[in-house]
C-alpha cells in the first residue's frame, strides 16, 4: 500500500509535466514559430546552444555573478537583520533604509549601477541590493517573534549575551531567515538576467537580448526555461543543505 501511494505521488508530477507539454504544443500549432515555438523547436534550439559552446559559457557566467550578488546579500544582510531586530535604536535608523530598498524598482538599481560603477559589475550590485531586504526583513521578524518567556527566563539565570544569542534567537530566527534566503534565491536570477540583458554581452540575459533581436523565439524560450531550471536546482539544493547542516537550530 505505501509503496503505490508512493509511485502515484512520485508519477503525479510528471502526469503534470506530460500535460503541460502536451497543451503547449496544441498550442504552438496556432501560432507562427516565431511567436510561439513547440516544445520540439525549443528543445531543438536549447541543443544547438549546447553544441555550439555557447550555453556553457553563459550559465557559467550568470552563476557565477548570480551566486556572488546573493553571497554578499547573506553576508551583510543577516547580521544586519539581527542587530535591527535587537536593537530598538538601530531598528528606528536602519528599517527606513531598508523599506526604501525593497520598493525601489529594479530597473532604476539598473540604469543607476551602469552610471554609477560600470557595466561589468552591474549584475553583481543588482542581485546584492534587490535580494539584501528580503533576508533582512524576514531575519528581522524571526527576530522579534522570539519566546520572551524563554528569553526572561535565560535572564534570570544570568545566561551570557552570546549563549542567548546563539541557544534562544538563532533557533527561532532560522526558520524566518531559511524563508528569506529562498525568496531571495529565487529573486536572485530574475535580477541577474536583467541586469545581464541590458550592461552585460555574455551570460544567460545577454544571450535572451541576442535571441529577441534576431526573432529567434525558441532560443529565448531555452534560454528561459535553463532560468528557470537553474532556480529549481539551487532551491532544492538550499533545501537539502539547511535539513541537513541546520537540523539542531530547526
Amino acid at each position: 500500500m505505501k509503496n503505490s501511494s508512493w509511485l502515484i505521488r512520485g508519477l503525479l508530477p510528471l502526469f503534470g509535466l506530460a500535460l503541460f507539454l502536451i497543451v503547449w504544443q496544441v498550442v504552438a500549432g496556432f501560432y507562427n514559430p516565431v511567436l510561439v515555438p513547440s516544445p520540439v523547436e525549443t528543445g531543438l534550439a536549447l541543443f544547438f546552444l549546447a553544441v555550439s559552446g555557447q550555453l556553457w559559457e553563459q550559465i557559467h557566467l550568470s552563476i557565477i555573478r548570480g551566486l556572488t550578488g546573493f553571497g554578499l546579500a547573506v553576508v551583510v544582510g543577516t547580521p544586519l537583520g539581527l542587530l535591527i531586530g535587537l536593537n530598538t535604536i538601530a531598528d528606528s535608523l536602519f528599517r527606513p533604509l531598508v523599506v526604501v530598498l525593497q520598493v525601489t524598482p529594479l530597473i532604476s538599481w539598473l540604469l543607476l549601477a551602469m552610471i554609477w560603477i560600470g557595466f561589468s559589475k552591474v549584475p553583481v550590485f543588482v542581485v546584492f541590493v534587490t535580494t539584501m531586504p528580503l533576508i533582512i526583513i524576514n531575519t528581522i521578524q524571526g527576530a522579534k517573534s522570539v519566546d520572551r518567556q524563554l528569553l526572561q527566563m535565560a535572564i534570570t539565570f544570568r545566561v551570557s549575551r552570546r549563549r542567548i544569542i546563539w541557544e534562544v534567537y538563532l533557533p527561532q530566527v532560522i526558520p524566518y531567515l531559511l524563508a528569506g534566503l529562498t525568496a531571495a534565491l529565487g529573486t536572485t536570477w530574475k535580477a541577474v538576467a536583467m541586469a545581464e540583458l541590458f550592461s552585460v554581452n555574455r551570460g544567460i540575459g545577454a544571450g535572451m537580448a541576442v535571441a529577441r533581436m534576431n526573432l529567434e523565439t525558441a532560443a529565448l524560450f531555452a534560454w528561459t526555461i535553463l532560468l528557470i531550471g537553474l532556480g529549481l536546482l539551487t532551491d532544492r539544493m538550499l533545501t537539502y543543505l539547511t535539513q541537513q547542516k541546520l537540523t539542531h537550530w530547526k
